[in-house]
């Protein structure tokens, strides 16, 4: 939805968020439609050894939360740490999303429930017997209407020179074969004209793709509501993208191809330079044009 209309129907936040210091896993008080909770896949901190923790986004049925490129509408969760001395947090990974159509709107999310894992790098020196990690997660979930949520978290984990997989364990597992992957086996290429843009893909040897669909990492590149259509050209596939017409000159094509398979879901992570002209659907074209 606009931008206006989303702010005129994003109500102010009534939650009221907890800080409740435990090990493993430390969880707010429910929101109005979605719970946050800290997770750690390991039962403990190793000095030097960085270790994994996790938002947990569980959404009541109906309800959603964003991707890092939301569409059309909404917002993506943020994360502010609170770490201690010598710790530093990376960025969120982000399990490749679903579809929410709402009229002509199409946004990109999670509903159900999703885990966001976070890298803690941890220093070498630890001279405590434990370390306490919190962080304030901001989100926006939706149904018809929108709403902000927010909670701060907080886990406390011992010190020890081994570590092993919390009970947790499966939830992280889950959530990393989810993320996009940078995989060679998989090739790409992508060319624009005036209003549309092709990405050819072509999946390795042996890979039956019997449907995609392509995210772009950030939004403003393509129209989320037009239907990307995929049409098979000897070895490779075509997809069909539709360029939002206001979005800016685009030089290159980054997301997440989330292709299916005979095997089951693919995701995919996509980042090349878009080349003027029709679409490249075999290697010896390519070269050919270079």
């Amino acid at each position: 939805m606009p931008p206006d209309v989303l702010r005129d129907r994003v109500l102010p936040a009534l939650v009221v968020a907890l800080v409740l210091p435990t090990n493993l896993v430390a969880q707010a008080p429910p929101g109005r439609h979605t719970k946050a909770s800290l997770l750690s896949e390991t039962d403990a901190v190793r000095p030097g050894q960085p270790f994994t923790v996790g938002i947990r986004l569980q959404m009541e049925k109906g309800w959603h939360t964003y991707w890092r490129n939301p569409g059309d509408s909404g917002l993506p969760t943020r994360a502010r740490w609170e770490l201690p001395a010598g710790f530093a947090a990376g960025e969120i990974q982000w399990p490749y999303p679903g579809r929410f159509a709402t009229g002509p709107l199409v946004n990109y999310g999670y509903e159900g429930e999703v885990l966001l894992p976070v890298e803690i790098r941890v220093p070498t020196s630890l001279p405590q017997s434990q370390v306490r990690i919190a962080v304030r997660v901001d989100w926006l979930e939706c149904q018809e209407a929108c709403l902000p949520g927010r909670a701060e978290l907080s886990l406390t984990l011992p010190v020890r020179a081994t570590t092993h997989l919390g009970p947790q364990a499966a939830l992280f597992a889950d959530a990393r074969r989810r993320l996009p992957k940078k995989d060679p086996a998989w090739g790409f290429s992508a060319s624009s004209a005036a209003a549309s843009l092709s990405l050819v893909v072509r999946p390795p040897r042996g890979t039956e793709l019997r449907e995609a669909y392509f995210y772009p990492a950030a939004p403003r590149l393509l129209d989320h509501a037009h239907p990307q259509t995929l049409t098979r050209q000897g070895a490779a596939h075509r997809l069909a993208l539709a360029r939002d017409p206001n979005g800016a000159p685009l030089e290159r094509l980054a997301g997440v191809l989330v292709a299916g398979t005979g095997t089951g879901p693919v995701a995919v992570a996509v980042d090349v330079p878009l080349v003027p002209g029709p679409a490249r659907t075999s290697l010896k074209q390519e070269k050919q044009e270079r």
